[in-house]
């Protein structure tokens, strides 16, 4: 049976004839979440486990890439409706036709309220772009396990987090380099800043890192596609930086850390939504020897 934990970030799903079918953005309680960037309609897509046949390098289905396609559309693949109202049905109507212009009030009303929401998404439109809220669906959050680290230390950790498979990664004997992308380490706008509520992902991997005295890590800051490419690899690096120094003032030796830009290149979303570019606002880390 295949377990949550082998699938990471990144990998390929393909179907049992080979072809592509996207990439693993999560695992969503019993289904896996593929990436819009290379999905044809640019939505999520979804596939239940029971559609999984093995895991290694890549996930393999038990299904054809064609069959999968159409199965994952949308919310398809568990039936669940992800618009604000349910899907309207034509009522039957018996007998004689309804008299006058008794419905025309409330097709009036419906109208003004349609354009009334128009208007207020227009005006949200043109706000000035602020860090967005997530609109995943919900997820009931895994239960925060307490690590016992090889240096006698434990720390409490979240499953399906980069520090979470940063430290089973480091205990076992798979070799260097790989590379990890935080699942909270993004910054604002045109910052370079750590965020506040990003500081307990600092915490935890400098107490990881410190378990672990010969592991050595890049550090790789990116940006959305706002402005222009050499201002964007500037900013990169000064994100990559002050994660490095951060880790610096946990005690983590500078000869441990390097930090690297990737400006805009290679996009973890789109850029055409205020939350894709703020996917896109990431860090990554890699270890380059254990």
């Amino acid at each position: 049976m295949v377990q949550a934990s082998e699938i990471r970030k990144d990998m390929d799903v393909v179907g049992s004839d080979g072809g592509h079918v996207g990439t693993i953005d999560h695992v969503d309680g019993d289904r896996i979440k593929l990436q819009r960037r290379d999905a044809p309609d640019g939505e999520h897509h979804y596939l239940p486990f029971s559609s999984i046949a093995r895991v290694d390098t890549r996930v393999h289905l038990t299904i054809a890439a064609a069959a999968a396609l159409a199965l994952g559309v949308g919310t398809a693949a568990t039936g669940a409706h992800e618009g604000p109202l349910p899907p309207v049905q034509n009522r039957a109507v018996g007998g004689s036709a309804p008299r006058g212009n008794f419905y025309l009030p409330w097709i009036v009303g419906i109208i003004g309220v349609i354009l009334l929401l128009l208007l207020l998404r227009s005006c949200f439109q043109h706000k000035e772009e602020a860090a967005p809220v997530a609109t995943a669906p919900a997820v009931t959050p895994l239960p925060v396990e307490a690590v016992k680290l090889p240096d006698g230390t434990s720390v409490n950790l979240a499953p399906q987090t980069l520090n979470y498979e940063l430290q089973r990664y480091l205990a076992s004997n798979e070799a260097a380099p790989r590379t990890f992308t935080f699942d909270k380490l993004n910054f604002d706008t045109g910052s370079a800043a750590i965020r506040a509520e990003d500081q307990p992902t600092i915490d935890a991997l400098a107490q990881i890192l410190a378990a672990y005295p010969k592991a050595k890590v890049r550090i790789v800051g990116y940006t959305d596609a706002k402005g222009t490419e050499p201002a964007n690899a500037t900013l990169g690096q000064q994100r990559a930086e002050a994660v490095v120094a951060a880790l610096g003032a946990k005690t983590i030796a500078k000869d441990r850390t390097e930090a690297a830009s990737g400006g805009e290149s290679n996009p973890a979303d789109t850029n055409a939504t205020p939350q894709g570019r703020f996917d896109n606002r990431r860090t990554e880390l890699v270890v380059l020897e254990k």
